[in-house]
């Protein structure tokens, strides 16, 4: 059964995919931080300019992001907020 989208309701949601999305972000930076020094270090002993290897890790960067960032919708979906939970539902 359907219930009707008020936006305290709304908030709940996002607050739910806020909170968990800020955590995934860190998480990606960190990541993509630790990923890209050693990336630039590899590339900075093989001669490569340091202007080439940021062009190369920043699209890295991005894509771990991204990445990461399906983690918290896959969160919440199925979450119980008290008063209704977050489904899909089919149209079929």
């Amino acid at each position: 059964m359907e219930v009707e989208i008020t936006w305290g309701r709304i908030i709940r949601v996002w607050w739910a995919y806020l909170w968990r999305n800020l955590i995934a972000v860190i998480l990606a930076a960190i990541t993509g931080w630790i990923i890209g020094f050693i990336l630039g270090f590899i590339m900075g002993a093989m001669g490569i300019a340091p202007t080439t290897s940021q062009i190369v890790t920043a699209p890295l960067g991005a894509l771990f992001g991204l990445a990461f960032s399906v983690i918290p919708m896959k969160m919440i979906l199925g979450k119980d907020f008290g008063q209704f939970r977050l489904v899909l539902v089919s149209k079929a």
